[in-house]
């Protein structure tokens, strides 16, 4: 037992209690132990608000909690007053608020205003400067208001993933000591999370007097999160039961039955979430992929018949590329964090042992560095797309103008203007038809038609350069999936590693366990487990160090084992790993009997753990398959098809303003020989005018802005996926690096092949 020391005679009058238990020191088997009292450090949001509530004090006056945040706040154990929260939302909208005048100020008065008008027109122009200003003050005020309670379901859910290992630890403790204090603090020095915590605070308050016994105290912890887990309460109120139990056996009976009965809840919840995920599942697909394929037959059809612009380039990225992407993630945010997390997996930082350098790629035996190698995929990539817009393949040069290419090169504005007979400058600015126009109808009048009569001309024979604009699309997502694949494929495999090594421990433990039973010394029992299991890397790595430290270097087990410079867990980031062989070590203490039992009843709290990462793996695998296959395959199909269509719509527009363009020039020859022209009664009662129909995006503009769509729906999608499936950011940037070039090609090749049905993406001239 420690030794309690006080230095020092001065009086108490004046002390406060953490001044009296700063000079209390403690001495125990290895030494003086720390005693600092540190203060814990509070969470940046509670300093956020305490900071605007020193500023501004008057903010918060008259401010109450909720319900739900007073709740929230006392499950957090947050020092956070309700002044203090009113103040930090009050002084959060005023500020947006502000910010969103000044910038709308600023936009309205300056040249951005006339790109808006042209964009949205005079009309939306102030709403679409104004109103998004708004929602992001709102939405911004919302989540500082309900934070506390999103950071609470958060906690929550993540506590709730712990349930089965604390209770393990409780039954583990009980069924060698039936001691409830003891399973008490065994769990809440191994154990992880809030629960943990809340373990560590019930026995500092049953020190200082809080409660009058571990039972009434367990009580009380017992109904607090029985409100959010009614197995774990139920759970409690067993172990604390089983005391009562005459014999050991029964014990023994009741304990297992309630572990029993913490794995069948876990694993209806894990049943329910997996039911729950079809319906977002299917939702996401609706965002992602059916919404954007109505929205380019709605917008260019709408901005036809009702006169408002809303079929422009800056409409349209607003739209594909900031709200759909942007309400999508969020929404596959918010599923995600309704997962039940399972698994910790071992975070690899950049210097761990075995790993290249930062930045660098293992080509073979050679070492390279990453950012070179991209650049050089990247200026390769490019010049290749560039000679082939030119060449085609084969060149064009070398087969001449008869011969056969697998891919022509690009059209061009030249080539197109020549099989109509017309001269290379013909839809020059002042070219000829623009100058006939203009002299025929005037400057405005004269001027829209012409960029009108262009754009049609132009979307019925495409001059875009579309083998340019794939290379330079493939080559940017090659670059991209390189880059992220080198920088974490070598973390990824030491992280696989360690995780194979997690799962072999849980095995050699049985056997580890087995020969304490038998009265060996623990590194007796340490060298057979390595020698009955030599293809085990833990085997080498963990019990084979531990075993050398103890025989050449002397050391005791706790050293050998966690030494800072020579320890067997030095430079091993697994928290199951680290846990296990600090439980061995403190059971060896109380003998070797002790510690095989322990070791067994760990094997089996690890045996049950895994059960429960497999099952939430099994139940979501339909899921996960279904969103994988979709992200990669269906969505950039449809997508690619999407471009098809809206050159389909554009076309079937631009008939009818040809018919109304025909109409004019009719009028123009009429006006030759005497009679007067009125543009107004000619194109009054149609539906397209000139400036409104050069206004709308042009097909290589929308192509270009599906791509980027079809970028960050992947990584929507794949982030989605690999989070429901497990909480590793490792496996999610893998998994990014290979879908992406994939999806990328499969939507370049969908819009090739539904280009050559529309007719127009191909055969250079």
């Amino acid at each position: 037992m420690p030794r309690r020391r006080r230095e020092g005679k001065a009086g108490f009058s004046n002390r406060t209690p953490g001044s009296l238990y700063k000079g209390i020191k403690l001495t125990g088997e290895k030494g003086p132990v720390e005693t600092a009292l540190v203060k814990k450090k509070q969470p940046r949001f509670v300093s956020f608000c305490k900071g605007v509530h020193k500023r501004f004090s008057s903010l918060g006056k008259g401010g109450k909690f909720s319900k739900r945040n007073k709740e929230a706040v006392e499950f957090l154990g947050w020092n956070l007053t309700a002044e203090e929260l009113s103040a930090a939302s009050k002084f959060t909208l005023f500020l947006t608020i502000v910010i969103g005048v000044v910038a709308a100020v600023v936009i309205m008065f300056t040249p951005f205003n006339a790109g808006l008008e042209e964009a949205f027109g005079p009309g939306l122009a102030p709403v679409c400067v104004f109103i998004p200003f708004i929602i992001v003050a709102l939405a911004v005020t919302n989540y500082v208001q309900t934070y506390p309670i999103n950071a609470a379901n958060v906690e929550k859910t993540k506590a709730l993933t712990y349930v089965p290992e604390i209770i393990g630890y409780m039954i583990m403790s009980m069924k060698l000591v039936p001691n409830l204090e003891k399973a008490i603090e065994f769990s809440a020095e191994h154990g992880s999370g809030k629960i943990a915590e809340d373990f560590k605070r019930l026995m500092w308050d049953v020190q200082l007097g809080v409660y009058n016994t571990v039972s009434e105290a367990l009580d009380e912890l017992a109904y607090k999160w029985g409100k959010f887990s009614e197995e774990f309460k139920h759970a409690l109120m067993k172990i604390r039961a089983s005391i009562l139990e005459t014999t050991e056996a029964k014990r023994y009976q009741l304990l297992d039955s309630t572990m029993t009965s913490i794995l069948e809840s876990i694993r209806n919840k894990m049943e329910q979430y997996a039911r729950e995920l079809s319906q977002p599942s299917v939702l996401l697909f609706y965002m992602g992929v059916l919404l954007p394929l109505i929205l380019i037959i709605v917008l260019p059809v709408g901005s036809a018949f009702s006169g408002q612009p809303m079929a422009t380039p800056l409409v349209l990225i607003t739209v594909y590329n900031i709200a759909i992407p942007g309400i999508t993630f969020l929404f596959a945010r918010d599923v995600i964090k309704r997962r039940p997390p399972t698994q910790e997996v071992p975070e690899i930082p950049d210097n761990f042992p075995g790993l290249p350098k930062k930045n660098r790629a293992m080509l073979g035996k050679t070492s390279i560095d990453l950012r070179f190698l991209v650049v050089v995929v990247f200026i390769a990539g490019i010049a290749g797309s560039y000679f082939v817009s030119l060449e085609g393949i084969p060149p064009a040069s070398l087969m001449g103008e008869e011969g056969f290419q697998i891919l022509p090169r690009d059209k061009t504005v030249a080539g197109v203007l020549k099989l109509y007979g017309k001269p290379a400058n013909w839809f020059d600015d002042d070219g000829p038809y623009a100058q006939q126009l203009i002299a025929s109808m005037g400057e405005k009048e004269g001027r829209n038609l012409f960029n009108a009569e262009r754009t049609e001309f132009f979307m019925r024979n495409d001059v875009t350069p579309y083998s340019l604009i794939f290379g330079i699309l493939l080559t940017v997502t090659g670059c991209i999936a390189i880059f992220i694949y080198y920088r974490n494929i070598y973390r990824r495999k030491m992280q696989l590693a360690i995780l194979q090594m997690e799962s072999e421990f849980k095995d050699s433990l049985y056997i580890l366990a087995s020969r304490l039973g038998e009265n060996r010394p623990v590194e007796e029992a340490l060298k057979h487990t390595k020698k009955f299991l030599p293809d085990f890397k833990v085997s080498k790595r963990i019990f084979g160090r531990t075993v050398e430290n103890i025989e050449l270097l002397g050391m005791p087990l706790e050293a050998a084992v966690f030494d800072s410079n020579y320890g067997s867990m030095k430079h091993l980031p697994s928290k199951t790993i680290q846990t296990g062989m600090r439980i061995m070590v403190d059971s060896v203490r109380l003998g070797v009997n002790v510690a095989a039992r322990t070791l067994i009843s760990l094997s089996l709290q690890l045996s049950n753990n895994e059960k429960v990462n497999r099952t939430l793996k099994a139940l979501i695998s339909d899921t996960t398959s279904m969103m994988k296959t979709m992200a990669v395959f269906i969505s950039p199909v449809v997508l690619g098809v999407t471009t098809a269509l809206q050159k389909v719509v554009m076309l079937t527009l631009s008939t009818i303003h040809s018919s109304n363009t025909d109409k004019m020039l009719g009028a123009m020859d009429a006006s030759v020989v005497g009679t007067p022209v009125d543009i107004t009664a000619i194109t009054e009662g149609f539906s397209i005018e000139a400036v409104q129909f050069d206004a709308m995006i042009k097909p290589w503009q929308f192509l270009v802005i599906v791509a980027i769509y079809v970028i960050e729906l992947v990584v929507i999608m794949v982030y989605f996926t690999t989070k429901i499936e497990e909480d590793n950011r490792l496996l999610f940037a893998i998994n990014l690096a290979k879908a992406l070039p994939v999806a990328i090609a499969v939507f370049l090749v969908s819009v090739i092949a539904s280009g050559l049905v529309v007719g127009g993406f191909f055969g250079g001239v």
